[in-house]
């Protein structure tokens, strides 16, 4: 058990985002001056906006022309113990429909990019590895429980997720260790117990998020090898610590750091991002420190602007990883109980490349529908477009995009069918299909095609490759409802560039 007289003397600790709160410092510890300040309770509300981009940027620790579209906001960090020392960091934030992209600039006199090296001592003619830290930078959402940017309050359990950017180690390969931070004033799993000067106690516990981390601890070099020598070694990274990319450049000024996830990983060990929502969210700094001297922010609300929070418009490239976007969800109209499996793919031939979706496996026939819906979509008069490519399927091919669905079993469809040289509009209700336009369209399978929608009031108009070839009145659903995808029986398809947009009066 440590006390906070030992904490500061020994220079252990503390994680991230520690912070000198009043009921952590033991209150005769602060100055009077410090004690005015409070700085980590500010109650200036710190607002990050983030914008929406179609293209997204390339995690390469460069400040591009497309990070000039995003609104720059300035945050105070300062020391976590004390609040002095405040410095400067510049963030900006993007985001397409699926994932996170943000850029920080902070200052820093000296480029510390190894963790702990070996260093030749010549009279003993061996390698030591003396304690020597790398510059670091934090990000952290809260999780669960009552979020504090303090980790030694004793009034308050929470547990948030931290995107740990190292210099030293995840850096020069372009990742970010991706982990948990657990607060609580009683004993927890992995916790390290802190006495809080006789006002109780704080257990902390520190916890890589599964997975193979990026770097990892090279044994000490047998022989010489250079007077400086990397303790760590680089390797591919998997799991849920991987979720996270990052890459910083320094300039001989300060560091420029570029970062990324998916608003949504599927991880239990992740934080869900929301772009519907503000977000809460901290950032820490060290420069060439170790823990205890690191510098933290006052909370940050992350805002969203365009995109998925944007109820107007919205555009799916798929390029944001691996895993289907945010907010869609897998449903089957007569379904037999074994869903289609739909998947983001790489593909070269992609419209926008890498990525597209796509059914990989189907083992539907007759009259079941696989469709992919967008939940938390609600539009009526729209404008709806997407690209196509047939992939395979013995009874069917091809597809389309629907709108207005209230549900599984009640939307607007317009399909393309290669095999049966048709492109055709219909409406589903209760399940059940009928037929509203139909237009004979030859053109082969393997490449993509664009189809396209406008429905305003109850008049619909249906493009392929351009032309207009279906346009017709009804009024079966008149009301706001989702869009998605969608092909019918055993047929697989690839999807890409899926965009909505409301239609104005």
């Amino acid at each position: 058990m440590k006390s906070i007289k030992t904490l500061l003397v020994a220079g252990v600790i503390l994680p991230a985002f520690l912070g000198a709160s009043g009921d952590a410092l033991a209150q005769g510890r602060l100055t009077e001056q410090e004690k005015g300040q409070r700085w980590n309770h500010e109650s200036r509300s710190i607002i990050w906006e983030s914008v929406y981009t179609k293209k997204p940027p390339r995690i390469d620790g460069k400040s591009d022309d497309l990070w000039r579209t995003a609104k720059p906001v300035t945050v105070i960090v300062r020391e976590a113990i004390g609040g002095h020392h405040p410095t400067q960091v510049v963030l900006r934030a993007l985001h397409t429909n699926d994932t996170f992209y943000l850029i920080a600039h902070w200052p820093d006199d000296t480029k510390s990019d190894m963790r702990d090296p070996y260093i030749w001592n010549n009279e003993k003619k061996d390698y030591e590895r003396p304690s020597k830290p790398d510059d670091q930078f934090a990000v952290e959402f809260p999780m669960a429980g009552n979020f504090d940017i303090s980790m030694l309050t004793l009034v308050k359990e929470y547990t948030a997720d931290v995107w740990h950017w190292k210099a030293g180690r995840g850096n020069p390969i372009g990742w970010v260790d991706d982990k948990r931070h657990i607060i609580s004033q009683k004993p927890i799993p992995h916790g390290k117990e802190y006495s809080m000067g006789g006002h109780g106690k704080v257990y902390v516990a520190r916890i890589a998020d599964e997975g193979r981390s990026s770097y990892y601890l090279k044994p000490k070099p047998a022989a010489f090898e250079g007077d400086l020598v990397n303790s760590f070694e680089h390797r591919q990274p998997s799991g849920s610590i991987a979720d996270v990319r990052g890459k910083a450049v320094y300039d001989g000024k300060g560091w420029t750091l570029e970062m990324s996830r998916k608003f949504n990983t599927g991880n239990a060990d992740d934080a869900v991002i929301d772009p519907r929502r503000d977000n809460i969210c901290a950032i820490a700094v060290l420069n060439d420190e170790l823990y205890w001297r690191h510098s933290v922010s006052t909370a940050i609300t992350l805002r969203f602007v365009g995109g998925p929070a944007d109820k107007t418009q919205a555009l799916w490239n798929f390029d944001g990883g691996n895993e289907i976007p945010f907010g869609w969800k897998v449903a089957e109209t007569r379904g037999r109980g074994k869903p289609a499996r739909w998947e983001v793919i790489s593909d070269n031939s992609a419209p926008s490349q890498p990525n597209a979706i796509a059914i990989t496996v189907n083992e539907n026939y007759g009259s079941t529908f696989n469709l992919l819906l967008a939940e938390g979509t609600k539009y009526k008069d729209l404008k709806v477009d997407v690209m196509v490519k047939a992939i395979s399927g013995k009874e069917d091919q091809g597809g389309g995009p629907i709108w207005r669905a209230k549900d599984a079993d009640n939307y607007y469809i317009a399909r393309w069918n290669p095999l049966e040289d048709n492109f055709r509009v219909y409406f589903v209700k209760n399940g059940r299909r009928k037929q509203l336009g139909s237009a004979k369209v030859k053109t082969a399978p393997g490449i993509w095609h664009k189809i396209e929608i406008v429905h305003k009031a109850n008049k619909i108009e249906a493009k392929f490759d351009g032309k207009k070839l279906i346009e017709f009145e009804d009024s079966t659903f008149n009301k706001p409802g989702m869009v998605g995808l969608w092909t019918k029986a055993d047929a697989a398809t690839a999807f890409d560039d899926f965009g909505v947009e409301e239609e104005k009066e």
